[in-house]
């Protein structure tokens, strides 16, 4: 079986106790980094909580998770999902990293859900549920 060029992560995590500007320069630099290397996906922060899917070059996406794994400003960090993708989900809408936040509407998230429902059953109750829980709370 042929390896896949592209891998997706997702997961949530509960952050330490960030003020608001912590977190807004958070979302942003992790905006342009990710941006940079190429990674499409969201990300998410409400009531102390991080929701993120990201996507990419395998090589890239797991060694990004890795450093997620041992970042401080975050613990109880879940899995939700770790696989192997044919085609980013993301890029598939024409969308680059997106930062969900009280100001933006959710087209790209809702379109991704949608693509996830048709395309991978066995995640979308996982994703669909906790996305949802995120966005009634803005």
């Amino acid at each position: 079986m042929k390896d896949s060029l592209y891998h997706t992560i997702s997961y949530v995590s509960t952050s330490i106790n960030l003020s608001d500007r912590d977190v807004n320069e958070l979302l942003t630099i992790t905006k342009l980094k990710n941006e940079e290397l190429g990674i499409t996906g969201i990300l998410m922060h409400s009531e102390q909580n991080f929701f993120q899917i990201i996507e990419g070059e395998t090589k890239t996406i797991k060694n990004l998770y890795k450093k997620i794994e041992k970042d401080i400003r975050h613990f109880n960090l879940i899995k939700i999902f770790d696989k192997p993708i044919d085609i980013p989900s993301f890029k598939t809408f024409q969308s680059s990293y997106t930062v969900i936040n009280k100001e933006k509407n959710y087209s790209e998230l809702q379109s991704f859900l949608e693509s996830e429902k048709n395309h991978n059953p066995e995640n979308f109750k996982n994703i669909s549920y906790i996305a949802n829980k995120f966005m009634k709370l803005y």
